[in-house]
């Protein structure tokens, strides 16, 4: 028999602690095709409705699909449409399920990087790719662990298109810059700031000397010393930023090896970021929420080693510090529940802006609406 654990509105004093199991009272049940007979309830306090499936991860759903096969064919190089193929659905139907299952990525990653806080340096880097056409690149910032490759936070910037161009391509972008969309120049900036500010979040405590490891981009140094507060950690020496040349040797003795590793396993393992893809991301929120999904796979599942068999039963949460049953418990019902905002649960701007869709799609003017069953 279902019983409700909390009341799904977000500002009701039962959606974190109810009082007593009779914070709710049955209102009878609706019929669907999907799910046969759902029981609904009512909060007693807040008078908010809800079902059963309101709690489920097929929640607004029409018809079930299989969750792991979707999760483990999409960090395995396949595009969409070809797993709709596969299910013999359309492709929106499996982008929803992607995203229902990147929030829930997001919200775990989250919950384990507050809960690790900052014990390790931190290697900083971008990867390059472009969303709707190559008029438009992006970067995909992202923080990763350097002893343990664990990955605390992503982010993402448009910028403008650079490098080679003929004549015609050159007039194709001051034409869409004049009239359709124009990437600011300093996205990159605020791209790194927002990670700064997450960094300083969870530094809690932490006495021994933080050090930022990150390539020669003047966007990442402007981002530091150009904004009083990350100055002033700079010169008390809390932070320490050690910039490294991107044409050195890719090796493991390179200092930003942890974010090279990733983005080649990131590549490897995503179409959509594949060199000369063809399978192209056409929505920015769909592609962070991708993203994530993928993020919380290498940190909760994939083995911190292949060849060391002491190594290959641990994971790379596990290895920044995380115990395994923590991560079991948080991990739990990934594939069938949705997960909700815990209490007192701190969000980073950048996970923010990707659980509500605020990112702008290029030739977008703005951010798309955030239905409100989707708000966490």
């Amino acid at each position: 028999m279902f019983v409700p654990i909390h009341c799904p509105n977000r500002l009701c004093p039962n959606r974190f602690q109810p009082p007593d199991t009779r914070w709710y009272q049955k209102t009878g049940h609706y019929h669907t095709y999907a799910f046969g007979a759902v029981p609904r309830f009512k909060c007693k306090r807040c008078a908010t409705g809800f079902s059963q499936q309101t709690f489920s991860l097929d929640y607004f759903a029409k018809r079930t699909l299989d969750y792991r096969y979707i999760y483990h064919q999409i960090n395995a190089g396949a595009g969409i449409r070809n797993i709709a193929r596969d299910l013999e659905v359309t492709p929106k139907a499996v982008t929803n399920r992607i995203n229902r299952m990147g929030r829930n990525a997001t919200l775990i990653n989250q919950a384990i990087a507050n809960s690790l806080g900052v014990g390790e340096d931190l290697v900083i880097d971008g990867l390059e790719n472009f969303c709707v056409s190559q008029f438009f690149p992006d970067n995909a910032t992202i923080v990763v662990g350097k002893d343990s490759q664990f990955v605390y936070e992503c982010d993402y910037a448009t910028v403008r298109r650079k490098g080679r161009m003929t004549v015609a391509q050159k007039h194709k972008r001051a034409e869409l810059e004049a009239t359709r969309f124009k990437a600011k120049p300093t996205a990159v900036k605020r791209s790194f700031t927002r990670l700064l500010h997450a960094i300083d979040h969870r530094m809690g405590a932490r006495k021994l000397p933080l050090i930022l490891y990150t390539d020669e981009n003047s966007a990442y140094r402007r981002a530091l010393w150009n904004t009083a507060h990350f100055r002033q950690i700079l010169f008390s020496g809390r932070w320490r930023h050690h910039r490294t040349n991107s044409k050195e040797p890719r090796t493991r003795w390179n200092p930003l090896f942890s974010a090279n590793y990733l983005d080649r396993e990131i590549r490897k393992d995503m179409a959509c970021h594949a060199r000369q893809t063809v399978q192209v991301p056409r929505n920015v929120s769909n592609l962070m929420l991708r993203l994530n999904l993928y993020l919380f796979d290498h940190n909760v599942r994939k083995p911190y080693r292949i060849n060391d068999p002491a190594k290959r039963v641990r994971r790379h949460a596990q290895e920044a510090g995380m115990q395994r049953e923590a991560i079991a418990r948080l991990a739990r019902g990934f594939f069938t529940k949705r997960m909700f905002r815990q209490q007192g649960q701190w969000l980073s701007p950048s996970a923010t802006k990707t659980l509500h869709r605020q990112w702008v799609t290029p030739l977008k003017r703005r951010p798309e609406r955030l239905w409100k069953y989707l708000r966490p």
